[in-house]
């Protein structure tokens, strides 16, 4: 019996379900609401944190983006000095080098009052359409003035594609990045236009989080700041690009990105953080409630054990020696005769019961099997007495005409065949044993046809010693020569195959002969395996065939016995079905 359908299954699965399956469910929902609980304070404080982080970028941002408009409208002695400067410098003119002395002093005079404590602005490019470059620093030059004319950012002020710009910036001899804030204006009276730059230090991004590191992407997702995209994915990047702000939080472990949007660009802040306090008491519960869970499973498991003992073993062992009560006398031994309950009324029961099958054995059946093993002597000697008979005429006919020494081979096969025939103590013999016989067969027919019958053998590793019914094969060769190739001028060949499939033996006999008619073959099947006196009036149900298959059946129960079939091109196959022991 399978496991899932014992009673042993049963009664487990109705005690898990019973006792697990409830705290099973407060597990689940326990973890569920942690779980909810934990990402909800992770989003509660990053999203927080993230809006104090944006708004004090945002608001550095805003300080340069005033600096510029301050620059602009910058005063000296009563006098816009950066829009004298830049109508001074517009496209045709040509200022003296004097000219160009003052106002570089009052450009710089005007830059350092305005970013001297500015924390974030470094220098100050002025860029004019006479291709003349102003410019105040403070510690370091930044070569802004080498390349700017190549400057994508530049020539979208110039083209006028935009009025202001902030943009990430590289010094070709520094490594430290730095940003520029630029706009392009033009003098008072709009003819000539310039664009007035200031560059700054990083520092400008960071106010960031203590708890994590920050980066900046761009429009596309490029990391332009903060050195690294933190391993984000392609699928995370557009979550980032396309919200606002917002927190990806990945699985159950502490990691988690937050971000927002800054007003430059619509670039965006991103920070991994880690919530180490929140994850510990997330861990610390799931801890406690799978102790809990084996603490349970202990108690099941022990209370299991007991009821297996009091309840399942004695109704396993009693469904055992059910399942394999067989024989003529059947014993069965009560261990439970002092139970007053429904398991031993069971076991009284089956006692009583199998002492009324015994009678009942002794009474029909005992004499029932003594019937069949009567038969089946007659029906092996109706067997013997056929072939015998073949044989002797044959040996008759061969000393008449031939009157050589083949009369004596086939002597000597007839009496080794006549010798195992006549053995009747065993109705069973190794397979090896009986293919020997049925060689000696077959040399008697080569001598009494004159022509070479070639035996195949094919037989699996180890079934040479299995056991079959004894005589069984020569009756299915008989009649593979007799009805099958006699007459034929083609090499006569029989095959003999040998295999195994689960508990059952099974044998292949065929032959290169005519075959038969199909109708004929339906016939024969039917004829064959009806019951019934032995039928004689059809060559393929012969008194051989007909007996084999009754022998089987006798003997071994219905599912042995014989079949035929005929093969793909000419011939017939007989399989023949044993139990496998």
């Amino acid at each position: 019996m399978k496991f899932y359908k014992s009673i042993k299954f049963k009664f487990l699965a109705c005690l898990l379900l019973v006792s697990i399956l409830p705290v099973l469910i407060i597990f689940v929902f326990t973890l569920n609401s942690n779980s909810r609980f934990y990402q909800s304070q992770l989003a509660q404080v990053s999203n927080n944190e993230m809006k104090s982080i944006t708004t004090r970028i945002n608001t550095n941002l805003e300080s340069q983006n005033n600096l510029l408009t301050s620059l602009i409208f910058s005063k000296y002695d009563n006098e816009s000095c950066i829009l004298s400067i830049c109508e001074q410098e517009g496209k045709g003119k040509n200022p003296t080098p004097y000219e160009r002395l003052s106002s570089y002093r009052k450009f710089e005079y005007v830059c350092s009052n305005l970013i001297a404590n500015n924390e974030y602005a470094e220098g100050i490019y002025l860029f004019n359409e006479s291709q003349y470059t102003y410019s105040f620093v403070k510690n370091r030059e930044f070569w802004l003035e080498e390349h700017y004319k190549d400057s994508e950012w530049y020539n979208r002020l110039v083209n006028q594609e935009e009025l202001q710009v902030v943009v990430m910036y590289q010094p070709p001899h520094k490594n430290q990045e730095k940003v520029i804030f630029a706009r392009y204006f033009t003098d008072v009276k709009g003819k000539n236009g310039s664009v007035l730059a200031v560059v700054c230090n990083n520092k400008i991004f960071e106010n960031k989080p203590s708890w994590g590191k920050g980066f900046i992407l761009d429009q596309g997702g490029t990391a332009i700041y903060g050195g690294t995209e933190q391993n984000l994915t392609q699928t995370e990047k557009n979550q980032i690009l396309e919200k606002d702000s917002g927190v990806i939080i990945r699985g159950k472990n502490e990691d988690a990105y937050i971000y927002g949007s800054l007003d430059a660009n619509h670039w965006k802040i991103v920070s991994k953080i880690s919530f180490g306090p929140l994850d510990e008491l997330y861990q610390k519960n799931t801890r406690y409630l799978i102790r809990m869970i084996a603490v349970i499973l202990v108690f099941v498991l022990i209370l299991l054990v007991v009821s297996e003992r009091i309840f399942i073993k004695p109704l396993e062992k009693l469904a055992q020696i059910m399942n394999h009560t067989k024989g003529t006398n059947i014993t069965f031994e009560n261990t439970q005769k002092e139970r007053e309950d429904e398991i031993g009324i069971l076991y009284r029961g089956y006692e009583t019961m199998i002492g009324e099958i015994n009678e009942l054995i002794q009474e029909k059946y005992v004499g029932q099997i003594e019937f069949l093993k009567s038969r089946l002597k007659n029906l092996m000697s109706q067997i013997n007495a056929h072939f015998i008979f073949n044989t002797l005429e044959n040996i008759n006919c061969l000393a008449e005409i031939e009157k050589n020494r083949k009369i004596a081979i086939m002597s000597k096969s007839l009496g080794d065949m006549l010798r195992y025939s006549i053995e009747y103590e065993e109705d069973e013999e190794k397979l090896s044993v009986e293919i020997g016989h049925i060689k000696q067969y077959i040399q008697i027919q080569e001598i009494r046809f004159e022509n070479k019958i070639a035996l195949e053998l094919e037989i699996d590793e180890g079934l040479e010693e299995a056991t079959v019914l004894k005589f069984m094969l020569q009756p299915i060769i008989e009649n593979a020569i007799e009805h099958g190739m006699a007459g034929r001028d083609v090499p006569w060949i029989i095959q003999l195959r040998a295999f195994r499939e689960g508990d059952r033996l099974i044998l292949w006999i065929q032959d290169n002969g005519t075959g038969m008619e199909e109708e004929e073959l339906v016939r024969v099947r039917d004829l064959m395996w009806q019951t019934g006196s032995t039928l004689e009036d059809s060559r393929y149900s012969s008194i051989g065939l007909s007996n084999i298959h009754k022998r089987l059946q006798l003997l071994y129960s219905q599912a042995a016995g014989l079949y035929l079939e005929n093969l793909p091109k000419k011939g017939l196959r007989v399989v023949v079905y044993l139990p496998y022991h």
